[in-house]
């Protein structure tokens, strides 16, 4: 946005936390009882559920979550009441310079991160709503609505034309679309997904730099998600997940194996490999015929 000189400015902040291992400040982590959050998403069948997929890479093997992992998501709540403060003050801070209403901010993150859903720790090969639904708030005062929430699919990838539509910028080509109309409340009725996406293409080697390259094995894995299922495919390896997220929110039941949804899972592999060919870069502007 401008400051008071006209020059366009844009700041970036990436925070490390809250990442393992889950150190934050006392004070911080004091402020919640372990024995008195949540529970983890976490079902007996999830331990031979994940150990069949353990073709694909994740940190330790599956086990039910236990007093380390409520500890640990107390340290976690911790470090986002921290993460929190410090952004309050960088809003502070743009409403003391004058700089707000001429501000955009947004919040977001690249991932979660499991702790004891699911009898997992960490990231890595998996697409739990743990893992893949991330924070993504808007704020602009006089430019977007206030408190307004949305619970339609939107991806990572729409911040760029988001951004460009605001700047007046042509991007040309991306597979991300303009979340303006929501943002600013001028289409209510405007989702602009029918599906989201996720992939995994062999992110990790816990074994670098030091391990032996030769014993790496890649993983690669895709997510495909629509308002009501989620299919998770793990190439070269024919176990997969299923969910209906209308009747199964914590993701406890693969449906993968059920007779009776079959049909529904050979239609969401249909829809999730027309969907990668579609999201390809078809490289510059084309001018001719060819």
């Amino acid at each position: 946005m401008n400051d008071d000189y006209g020059c366009p400015w844009l700041m970036s902040v990436n925070v490390f936390d809250p990442h393992p291992g889950y150190d934050a400040p006392t004070e911080y982590a004091d402020r919640y009882n372990p024995d008195e959050l949540p529970e983890m998403p976490f079902a007996e069948a999830d331990i031979a559920h994940n150990e069949r997929l353990s073709t694909h890479m994740f940190q330790g093997r599956p086990q039910a979550p236990g007093r380390r992992q409520k500890e640990a998501l107390a340290s976690y709540y911790g470090m986002i009441e921290l993460i929190d403060e410090n952004v309050g003050r960088m809003l502070d801070a743009l409403e003391q310079t004058g700089q707000r209403e001429k501000t955009l901010v947004i919040f977001t993150s690249d991932h979660g991160n499991l702790i004891g859903d699911h009898g997992l720790n960490m990231k890595g090969c998996r697409f739990y709503e743990g893992l893949v639904n991330v924070p993504l708030i808007f704020s602009w005062p006089g430019r977007i609505q206030q408190d307004r929430v949305c619970d339609c699919l939107v991806e990572l990838t729409d911040i760029a034309p988001t951004l460009a539509d605001y700047a007046g910028v042509d991007l040309e080509w991306t597979h991300g679309l303009s979340l303006v109309p929501i943002l600013s409340g001028e289409d209510r009725e405007f989702r602009p997904h029918a599906y989201v996406r996720s992939e995994f293409y062999d992110t990790l080697n816990m074994k670098a730099p030091h391990g032996d390259p030769n014993t790496h094995v890649a993983s690669y894995a895709t997510m495909y998600r629509t308002d009501r299922y989620k299919l998770n495919v793990y190439h070269g390896n024919d176990y997969g997940e299923l969910y209906d997220l209308q009747a199964d929110p914590r993701e406890l039941h693969n449906l993968w194996e059920h007779p009776e949804h079959q049909a529904v899972k050979h239609d969401l592999i249909k829809m999730s490999f027309d969907a990668s060919i579609v999201i390809s870069d078809p490289g510059p502007r084309r001018i001719g015929r060819f």
